[in-house]
């Protein structure tokens, strides 16, 4: 087994490679029902809800860790957190994590009503983890220089919210999940 080392995103979560050879694994062993890329499928189909909940809560997080340091940082003798462009920044995080919330509360719902439909967690993920992207953005802003220092806590929910953007299904191949359920037409080649 090879662990990665390095990463910069995901830390907690150890990540490595697995070399098999040799093995046999008996029938009563076997993953039930997974024969295909189909039921592969239908385990991303539920993992992407996860995944827009781990948006979701990055982008709580960050705006945490924004309030936190806006509020305590002062400039010009006040803290930075009572200037306009601040509050912006804060206010449109607020509004990503609010929509986002609003979605995985939704989505959850549905899923707990037996109801999983492929494009519905695609869109949940694809949009809250784009939202994530600018939320923690927006968070690493708003602390300046010091955004990129861990001690902070924005410099993770940045590296974090790059990561998540990426896994259990691309922007791109979530945006295609959900545009061959609103066409009828697939445009996976």
């Amino acid at each position: 087994m090879d662990t990665m080392v390095g990463k910069v995103a995901l830390r907690p979560m150890e990540n490595s490679t697995i070399r098999f050879a040799d093995v046999e694994v008996p029938e009563s062993a076997r993953l039930l029902e997974v024969n295909s890329w189909r039921d592969v499928n239908r385990i991303l189909r539920v993992m992407r809800s996860d995944v827009a909940w781990i948006a979701t809560g990055l982008q709580a997080g960050a705006l945490d860790a924004a309030l936190a340091y806006v509020k305590k940082r002062e400039q010009f003798g006040r803290p930075i957190g009572g200037y306009q462009l601040v509050q912006e920044k804060l206010a449109r995080i607020l509004g990503n994590l609010t929509a986002s919330l609003g979605m995985v509360v939704q989505l959850s719902a549905q899923q707990d009503a037996g109801n999983f439909v492929d494009a519905n967690s695609a869109l949940a993920k694809m949009q809250t983890a784009r939202m994530a992207r600018e939320s923690v953005a927006l968070a690493r802003e708003v602390l300046g220089g010091n955004g990129i220092l861990l001690e902070n806590g924005a410099a993770r929910f940045f590296a974090d919210a790059e990561a998540v953007y990426s896994y259990e299904g691309t922007h791109e191949v979530t945006a295609l999940i959900v545009g061959r359920a609103l066409t009828g037409e697939s445009a996976f080649v």
